[in-house]
C-alpha cells in the first residue's frame, strides 16, 4: 500500500475531502500541517504538525526544513506532496535530505511578492525566483493550478517542462460542499436574520486583508447603495494578523452603515444559497480560488478581477464579469449591472455552475493526482 502525505500550512484541513478519496481508492494517506490537530482526528486521518511562518524568516525556515526532514526519516512516506507557497519551497529540500522517492508539490499561485509592487516584494521576487529554480529542481512533479503560473515558470526556466502538470484547482466536492443543507424553514430564519428577506443581497467570503481585495469592496458598496439601496452587502471572513496586509477592525466599522461584516462562519454554503451576487475583487496571486468554485456550485453569478486563477474561473459576460484589479469604481459599476438585471443574474449563475462541474470538481483532481502518484510509485 503506497503512503502519501500531503504537507500544507495553516488550512491543510482544507485537503481532507481529497486525502478521503484517496484512502477510499486504496492509498495510506496523512497530513503535515501548522493548524491544531482535531479536523483530522475526527475523520481519522493520521496528522502531525510542524512549525511554519508564512512570512519571510530564514531562521524559522531552517527549523520548519529540520523538522520535516525528522518526520520524513521516521516515516518514510512514498510520496510527499506540497501545497500553498512557503511549504512548496521547502518541501523539496526536506524530502531529498530524507531521500523520500516520489516528491510532489502544487503552485498555488505567486503570492503577495508578485501581487504587491512595494519595495520588499520588488526586492524579494529575484530571490523568489531562484528558491522556486532549486524547489523545482529538487521535485519529481510540480503541477500549477492555472495556466498563467505553468508559463511564467517554464518561461523564466524555473521548471522543466517535462516535469510540471496543469491541474486546474484543487477541486470541489458537491456532496462535500452541501453537506447538511438547512431545510425551507431554517433557510428562511437564516435569510431574516441576515436582513436580506427583501434585498438584492451581494456577499463576499475573504480572509481581512487588503489584498484579497476587501477595501475595494468596502468602497464598491458605498458607490452602489447610493443608487441601489435595496442592495445589501455582507462580508464573511476571520480577521488576519499579516501586518500592513491585515484590514483592521477600525476600517471595517467605518463602512458598517453599508457592509455587514459576519466574522468567520460555518454554514456559508448556506448563506450563498440566499444571496443573489457573489464578489471576489482579489488582487492576490491566486492559484485557483476555491471560493469561486464553492459560490459558482451554488447557480451565484461572479464578479472577480481580471487576475491569473480568477479568470480561469469566470469568462467575463458568461458566468460573470472581471473587472481590472484595485478598480473600485470599476467593481460598483460591474455591480450595479447585475443588481439591475436579475434575468442576467439567472443566466450567469446557471453557467457558473455548469463551469464548475466541467472543469473543477474534486473528481478531476483527483484523477490527475492518482496518475501523477502511480508514475512515481
Amino acid at each position: 500500500m503506497a503512503i502519501i502525505w500531503y504537507i500544507g500550512g495553516e488550512d491543510v484541513r482544507m485537503r481532507i475531502p481529497i486525502l478521503k478519496k484517496l484512502s477510499a481508492k486504496g492509498f495510506s494517506v496523512a497530513a503535515v500541517g501548522s493548524e491544531p490537530p482535531e479536523p483530522f482526528a475526527r475523520e481519522g486521518i493520521t496528522y502531525h504538525r510542524y512549525d511554519l511562518n508564512r512570512g519571510f524568516s530564514p531562521t524559522s525556515d531552517r527549523r520548519s526544513v529540520q523538522q520535516l526532514v525528522e518526520l520524513f526519516k521516521q516515516h518514510q512516506p512514498d510520496v510527499v506532496h506540497a501545497f500553498d507557497t512557503k511549504p512548496a519551497m521547502l518541501v523539496p529540500y526536506a524530502a531529498r535530505k530524507a531521500k523520500i522517492k516520489g516528491v510532489v508539490r502544487t503552485v498555488t499561485g505567486m503570492g503577495w511578492v508578485f501581487s504587491s509592487n512595494s519595495p520588499l516584494a520588488l526586492l524579494l521576487r529575484p530571490v523568489y525566483r531562484k528558491i522556486q529554480m532549486e524547489a523545482s529542481r529538487k521535485s519529481d512533479v510540480t503541477i500549477f493550478q492555472n495556466q498563467d503560473d505553468k508559463q511564467y515558470f517554464e518561461s523564466h526556466d524555473l521548471v522543466d517542462p517535462k516535469r510540471s502538470v496543469l491541474v486546474r484547482g484543487s477541486g470541489v466536492d458537491p456532496d462535500d460542499f452541501n453537506f447538511k443543507a438547512p431545510d425551507s424553514d431554517e433557510l428562511n430564519e437564516l435569510r431574516i436574520s441576515l436582513h436580506i428577506e427583501r434585498a438584492i443581497a451581494i456577499v463576499m467570503v475573504s480572509r481581512l486583508v487588503k489584498d484579497k481585495g476587501v477595501l475595494n469592496y468596502l468602497e464598491a458598496a458605498r458607490i452602489v447603495k447610493q443608487s441601489l439601496p435595496q442592495c445589501h452587502f455582507l462580508l464573511i471572513g476571520p480577521q488576519s494578523s499579516e501586518g500592513s496586509q491585515a484590514v483592521s477592525l477600525n476600517v471595517i466599522q467605518k463602512y458598517s452603515d453599508c457592509v455587514d461584516w459576519l466574522g468567520s462562519r460555518n454554514d456559508v454554503p448556506a448563506i450563498l444559497s440566499l444571496c443573489d451576487i457573489f464578489v471576489l475583487p482579489s488582487y492576490y496571486r491566486e492559484g485557483v480560488p476555491r471560493v469561486l468554485l464553492e459560490a459558482g456550485l451554488k447557480s451565484m453569478p461572479l464578479i472577480t478581477t481580471d487576475m491569473p486563477g480568477c479568470r480561469d474561473v469566470v469568462i467575463d459576460g458568461y458566468d460573470g464579469l472581471l473587472v481590472p484589479p484595485r478598480d473600485s469604481s470599476a467593481l460598483a459599476k460591474a455591480i450595479i449591472k447585475l443588481a439591475s438585471d436579475p434575468e442576467l443574474r439567472v443566466i450567469m449563475g446557471a453557467h457558473a455552475k455548469s463551469q464548475v462541474e466541467k472543469g473543477f470538481l474534486l473528481s478531476s483532481v483527483l484523477q490527475s493526482y492518482v496518475d501523477v502518484y502511480s508514475r512515481l510509485i
